[in-house]
């Protein structure tokens, strides 16, 4: 009952507030991942658009419509400024000291191993010549992309080749260090919790990943947003860190950035909503966002 009250006073007071600044109500009706950004300074067309960072092909949205907006902004901003360089990104997933397996207990490390040998055939001495001086994320990651059935899509790489093929400059919110720092100050517990998590519920993994891929095609970012926060591992204890504070902190670059020219701003899709997400973070301050349906 509590939590029915709660949801009710935050839908109340948000709409209340829209009243003066025309702040979408949470959860809000439309339902679209591209939104058009008018008001203020911004004298050129900026864009506003949700991405997941991999997803399958069947539910990878990129009309001509979408690539005719970007081909025609002057400045793509994402999370990253393009594609980091690999050798730059494997020296953020390295231990400076100490050893992958120094995380784990040797139950741990055993399910590790036997995950490795059964979905990539690694046998020990392998995954331990590779992995040995990895932080946890490497793993992590390495988890998660089995987990997509069938052939899978990039938005960054995709944005990233109209930007050259189009002369369009590439600018980022954050950098790879700032991204990876996020992962560090996690706790040596929280870091152990992601990826036996992941390795142990695997066919869990899978149906979270169907359903957000199918929530994504729906284009609602509000119940992507809640499916996000709801998860009961760190990403969900962590929300504020991971969600709210980068929110806070994009807002201010991309208002600059749209200020001096058309702005095409493409960052993961479970930061556009949701309360303190880019969508009414922007519309707090006054600017416009409509939607545009793909």
């Amino acid at each position: 009952m509590f939590k029915f009250l709660l949801i009710l006073f935050i839908v109340a007071t948000t709409h209340v507030f829209s009243q003066k600044l025309q702040v979408h109500p949470f959860p809000m009706e439309e339902n679209a991942i591209l939104w058009e950004i008018t008001g203020q300074n911004v004298k050129e067309p900026c864009y506003l658009f949700g991405t997941m960072h991999l997803i399958e092909k069947d539910y990878f949205l990129f009309p001509k419509k979408l690539k005719k907006i970007v081909q025609n902004s002057d400045v793509l901003m994402m999370e990253l400024a393009g594609i980091p360089d690999p050798l730059e990104a494997m020296s953020y997933v390295m231990l400076k000291e100490g050893s992958f397996f120094g995380f784990f207990t040797q139950e741990q490390t055993d399910t590790i191993l036997q995950w490795a040998n059964d979905k990539f055939d690694m046998d020990e001495p392998t995954f331990r010549a590779a992995f040995s001086k990895m932080k946890p994320f490497a793993v992590m990651q390495l988890a998660t992309q089995i987990y997509f059935s069938g052939k899978t899509e990039s938005y960054e790489l995709t944005f990233n080749q109209l930007a050259q093929e189009n002369e369009i400059e590439v600018k980022g919110l954050e950098t790879i260090a700032e991204q990876m720092a996020l992962f560090d100050s996690l706790s040596n517990e929280q870091q152990v919790e992601m990826l036996m998590e992941t390795i142990r519920d695997g066919d869990k993994a899978i149906e979270t990943i169907k359903e957000m891929q199918e929530i994504y095609n729906q284009q609602n970012v509000d119940t992507l947003y809640l499916l996000i926060s709801s998860d009961d591992g760190v990403i969900g204890a962590e929300q504020e860190k991971f969600l709210d504070d980068r929110n806070q902190n994009w807002v201010p670059k991309i208002i600059e950035q749209m200020a001096k020219s058309s702005t095409f701003i493409a960052v993961g899709a479970g930061h556009l909503g949701g309360p303190n997400g880019v969508i009414r973070l922007l519309e707090k301050e006054g600017y416009i966002l409509k939607p545009i349906k793909l």
